[in-house]
């Protein structure tokens, strides 16, 4: 079992800075509930000049949205923090995660970002529609089909004074063979942070890897803080 001292101290925040120095979260290499609870135990945001690696860590909790973090999987890990009153053990949501809707990732409340989704799903499929129809027309000639596969990216900034317009470009100005880019939409996250939720096709053979396209997009430093596959397709 993981222990803190009171995260309202410089000790309790040391031990956590110290803790953080070579993890990107509580445990594992996803966020769980464990980096939820003891994050909302904080009641400010850490020093970044003293606390580095916790400072790191909160922003990037703080990042997800209330709803992503509602999902997060329980830790298999036990973590306590020193409270007024002792030992209070971090409290671990063992909840069934919520289904994850692909198709929900270009939502809105607003009625024209809904309309306008519904005709791009419609294109889509129409596109789809016509590249089996002419898939199956190669394949009858004897013609070998290409693979291709979509993917829809999240990309999250570092804060809200990233300009996400000038982060989309540069992201668009990854070009690679194989590699085309679709649709975009920004979403918010959380704490006045938005994220760019953006779509690409690419072409199996000549892009074998995902982990390609998300290591140039990480090294966008400058406006990318994280960088995940929301959605991946074989078409």
């Amino acid at each position: 079992m993981v222990s803190f001292s009171s995260l309202d101290t410089e000790e309790g925040l040391s031990q956590l800075n110290q803790y953080l120095a070579d993890k990107s979260y509580l445990h594992g290499v996803e966020p769980t509930k464990a980096d939820v609870t003891v994050h909302r135990m904080l009641k400010a945001f850490p020093d970044s000049s003293k606390y580095p690696h916790a400072a790191r860590w909160y922003r990037h909790i703080a990042s997800f949205s209330p709803y992503e973090q509602d999902g997060f999987s329980p830790c298999a890990e036990t973590f306590s923090v020193q409270g007024e009153s002792g030992q209070k053990p971090v409290k671990m949501d063992t909840s069934k995660d919520e289904e994850f809707d692909a198709d929900d990732l270009f939502a809105s409340d607003d009625e024209e970002d809904e309309e306008a989704y519904r005709e791009q799903q419609r294109r889509a499929e129409e596109a789809l529609k016509a590249k089996e129809a002419k898939d199956a027309a190669k394949q009858a000639s004897g013609k070998q089909t290409v693979a291709k596969s979509s993917i829809v990216f999240e990309v999250k900034p570092w804060d809200d004074q990233t300009d996400l317009k000038k982060m989309e470009e540069a992201v668009r100005a990854i070009q690679m063979d194989g590699l085309t880019w679709g649709a975009s939409k920004i979403q918010p996250i959380g704490y006045g942070i938005n994220k760019l939720v953006i779509m690409c096709t690419i072409i199996d053979e000549k892009v074998p890897s995902t982990e390609i396209i998300e290591e140039e997009i990480t090294a966008l430093e400058d406006y990318v803080q994280s960088v995940d596959i929301a959605a991946f397709n074989k078409l």
